[in-house]
């Protein structure tokens, strides 16, 4: 296979990805604003109960962002809530094991959960939710 062709290939992807990176980017400044803004308000809130209320604001920008901007177009919002909340899921099996494994701060564990999550829902929303004709 020639060197353009196989650039050809995967220019879009890479585009794709990088979008998808930077809506990831906002949504995860979303999710960790609304954690550390709950976190200060109300420090002895459970790490899982603000943990939740963050990811459903933090929803609402990843969606409307891989929809418009991501994918370019419409998806299913359940199809991407069904993803995200699996997500979610591993998300708190990862904060459960960070605040097992004794870091101190609530606030680490959230932040360390949220960053490894990424490309579950990659693969799951270019898969199923957006997977329409391209």
């Amino acid at each position: 296979m020639q060197l353009s062709n196989l650039r050809e290939r995967w220019q879009p992807l890479a585009a794709q990805l990088m979008r998808f990176g930077l809506v990831g980017l906002a949504a995860t400044a979303v999710h960790l604003g609304i954690a550390w803004l709950a976190l200060w308000q109300w420090p002895e809130a459970s790490p899982f109960l603000v943990n939740l209320v963050a990811f459903l604001v933090a929803f609402q920008v990843s969606f409307w962002g891989h929809s418009r901007f991501t994918f370019r177009q419409s998806g299913s919002p359940w199809r991407f809530f069904a993803v995200t909340l699996g997500g979610f899921g591993i998300n708190n099996g990862l904060l459960w094991v960070f605040l097992t494994l004794g870091i101190t701060s609530s606030f680490v564990s959230i932040c360390l959960s949220v960053l490894l999550v990424p490309l579950f829902v990659f693969v799951a929303s270019r898969m199923w939710v957006f997977s329409g004709a391209r």
